[in-house]
């Protein structure tokens, strides 16, 4: 005989946020930990520009 455990599925929470998105490569960065007024990438030093992302914040 099997026995299943009831396990509780949560489901994700998704929040608008805006960030630093690099305008070369796929790096991002939450604007509340950048301090710099004109952040460059960390990885190509590209320009970045803020966005909106839809990101998982739970």
């Amino acid at each position: 005989m099997a026995y299943y455990s009831k396990r509780s599925v949560k489901e994700h929470v998704y929040q608008d946020t805006m960030v630093w998105q690099c305008s070369a490569c796929h790096c991002w960065s939450r604007k509340e930990f950048v301090t710099a007024e004109e952040p460059v990438c960390p990885l190509c030093s590209s320009a970045m520009v803020e966005e909106m992302k839809n990101i998982r914040v739970e």
